[in-house]
């Protein structure tokens, strides 16, 4: 009997049983079975590298239950599969193929041809995942391998696309996204990584002119009367419809009704220089000096102050975070932070700067390209999430028992510890309408068409109109997430 190695030789062992069960079909399951089903979908890994530590822990515990149901007589199917990816993908082929010299972008090659490159990378990369599952022994069934991206996979996305829109649960609108201006797409919060930045808070001052509606006691032979604001983003005052203040502060709630001349841009007539000072609960006393400047088209809660009080909403930027013709003459054509500097030299040659103090805050980055996000107004598709009332019907611990769903004990979902559950209900009470579309070319594209003569006319549905010739279909495609829940 020849005698056990002191120490473990993988070589010698992993390969050869491993395909031993191979041949044996040992993993293989047999939807005729009569023995008890058991199943696991494997939570699908990117084609665009090689296995995480995190990817190796997840699938050896699914490992481990799918091999402990086998042996206690269950028919098992552990399902395998790879994701598309499509930001990740997108951006890794598209930055091999400028370091090629192929393109400078991907327009260079239009639609179709870039996709043929897509689908070249994939087949060369997108095995190499699979190859490590295997070699950890990874327990699937190999002979149902899927892909995100298969024909019948991709035909089903699209028809649940269909169906909810149908339903009303799919909608079209515009609304503030986090923006990437070098990918040029909409990202989810998932997609947007916050980190600390050193930067620098910029206080400037602007002055207060009487309003049409005034509430201010000014009197025509007052002093001029100048209200201090403290901005960290100084190049975006071209895009100030209002200034906020909050009405329960005693220092400048008189002033509400008034208005104040904006420093920039510097070419404009003056009398186009005049915005409102609001009032809105929502103003932080602390930060800063507690006034606050809106700028609806490039910031979230700017834009909902806007919403609330009707401001206009002037957009400066232009998708890849350059300076649009609106930021003004001395703006147009630069870069954001370069037209910071810019704006900065200009308030102090106005006399308006009032100092520049270090500041440290966390400024969300695209997971993908690595660069501060821009939030941004843009018409894109969503999907309607279920109202508060609904989801907390669909929990145990909740104690609702109105609205729809009409669920069973057994059938509703059950925290451990039960204090989750309250954690639950304030994650929705804050949730908003999942942005699902993305301006990307590798993708499940949306199977919608515009109408070429009529602007209001759309088509939906998993074929095109009859008469395709004056359609156009929708450029988009879904956000990756979506054929991770199909």
């Amino acid at each position: 009997m020849s005698e056990i190695p002191k120490i473990y030789e993988p070589q010698a062992v992993e390969e050869k049983w491993y395909s031993h069960w191979l041949a044996d079909d040992c993993f293989k399951a047999d939807p005729a079975s009569s023995k008890p089903a058991y199943s696991i979908v494997i939570p699908p890994p990117n084609v665009t590298g090689v296995l995480t530590l995190g990817h190796v822990l997840n699938n050896t515990i699914q490992d481990i239950l799918a091999r402990r149901a086998r042996m206690q007589g269950k028919e098992v199917l552990w399902l395998p599969g790879t994701d598309h990816a499509g930001i990740a993908t997108q951006t890794v082929v598209e930055r091999t193929l400028k370091k090629q010299g192929v393109i400078r972008h991907r327009d260079d090659l239009g639609r179709e041809k870039f996709l043929e490159k897509v689908w070249e990378w994939k087949d060369k990369h997108g095995g190499i995942i699979i190859q490590q599952l295997k070699k950890l022994g990874a327990s699937c069934d190999w002979s149902r391998e899927r892909f995100t991206m298969d024909p019948e996979y991709s035909k089903c996305v699209q028809q649940v696309f269909v169906d909810l829109y149908k339903k009303g649960l799919i909608y079209r609108g515009k609304r503030m996204v986090n923006w990437c201006p070098i990918s040029l797409t909409a990202l989810s919060d998932e997609e947007v990584t916050m980190k600390p930045q050193n930067g620098l808070l910029y206080y400037f001052k602007v002055e207060v002119v009487q309003g049409a509606t005034a509430l201010s006691p000014l009197k025509a032979d007052s002093a001029p009367i100048w209200l201090t604001i403290a901005t960290t983003r100084p190049e975006t005052i071209p895009g100030d419809t209002a200034i906020a203040v909050n009405p329960k502060d005693p220092r400048y709630a008189h002033l509400i009704g008034c208005q104040i001349r904006r420093p920039l841009p510097i070419q404009i007539p003056e009398d186009e220089k005049l915005i409102p000072i609001i009032g809105d609960e929502q103003v932080d006393f602390e930060f800063g000096t507690g006034v606050l400047k809106v700028t609806p088209a490039h910031d979230k809660t700017d834009f909902e102050i806007g919403v609330r009080h009707g401001l206009a909403v002037i957009d400066i930027m232009n998708p890849d975070g350059s300076m649009n013709a609106l930021a003004g003459e001395s703006l147009v054509g630069l870069d954001r932070f370069e037209a910071r500097n810019v704006a900065v030299d200009h308030l102090r040659e106005l006399g308006v700067l009032v100092k520049e103090e270090p500041y440290q805050n966390n400024v969300g980055y695209s997971e993908r390209a690595d660069v501060p996000i821009e939030p941004r107004l843009s018409e894109q598709w969503f999907l309607k999430y279920p109202s508060v009332k609904q989801a907390r019907c669909c929990v145990q611990s909740s104690g609702s028992t109105d609205g729809p769903p009409a669920l069973t004990d057994t059938e509703k979902m059950q925290f451990f510890p039960e204090r989750w559950a309250k954690v639950y209900d304030h994650w929705m009470e804050g949730i908003q309408d999942w942005c699902i579309s993305r301006q990307l070319w590798w993708g499940h594209r949306i199977p919608v068409w515009y109408s070429k003569s009529k602007s209001s006319e759309i088509h939906v549905g998993m074929e095109p109109p009859t008469d395709p010739e004056n359609w156009i279909q929708d450029s988009d495609v879904l956000d990756n997430w979506i054929s991770s829940w199909i």
